[in-house]
């Protein structure tokens, strides 16, 4: 059982009570990593050496503010972690465009909290990380084979599922699909930060 042991490992950037409230972070396969963060809206030119535990956990900004860009190489993909708007529905399913894929994990501690998988320009599945019976997408079960054993539903089950458990579940899944977890090697690496601009 994988436990919470991924939601411990980022909270550890940032042992804050705010930390871990909000995080959204965008997986791309197949895609340049200028090319990504463009799709984004950032500004491939505002690139600089960064590290997620210089950058800081959780969302750095909103769409009316100016907002920070986080992104690595992780296998054959692109990690980017950003604020809520790096994780829309359009732009998941714009990274997946050309029989690429791409997943998105959204999560909002006191909100809406939704794992996202699309391929070929598609949203093919959503899934709510706190209730995956909630799904919407072409195929809805798509990720099915990559949720065994895991555990969401904070209703159900014995012990209790706490949201930590559940934002784990969650990376876990994503890495099963990646081939690698969001690990402290992937984080404490030297990665590449990005400026996004505040909307107009």
């Amino acid at each position: 059982m994988p436990g919470d042991h991924l939601y411990h490992v980022l909270r550890s950037y940032d042992p804050s009570d705010v930390s871990m409230q909000e995080f959204y972070a965008v997986w791309c396969e197949g895609i340049a990593a200028e090319e990504a963060v463009s799709v984004l809206g950032g500004d491939p030119a505002t690139g600089v050496p960064d590290r997620f535990g210089e950058w800081g956990s959780g969302s750095d900004g909103s769409g009316e503010q100016a907002a920070g860009l986080l992104a690595g190489t992780l296998g054959g993909w692109i990690v980017l972690i950003g604020d809520h708007r790096c994780v829309a529905d359009e732009v998941v399913a714009e990274l997946s465009r050309g029989d690429r894929r791409a997943l998105a994990l959204a999560w909002d501690f006191h909100g809406e909290s939704l794992l996202k998988y699309a391929r070929s320009g598609e949203l093919v599945t959503v899934l709510d990380v706190f209730d995956p019976g909630e799904r919407s997408g072409a195929d809805p079960d798509a990720l099915d084979p990559y949720l065994e054993g895991l555990r969401f539903d904070l209703d159900e089950g014995e012990p209790a599922v706490e949201p930590a458990e559940s934002f784990t579940s969650a990376l876990v899944a994503i890495g099963r699909v990646v081939g690698r977890e969001l690990d402290r090697e992937w984080l404490d690496a030297p990665h590449t930060g990005y400026h996004v601009p505040a909307h107009e």
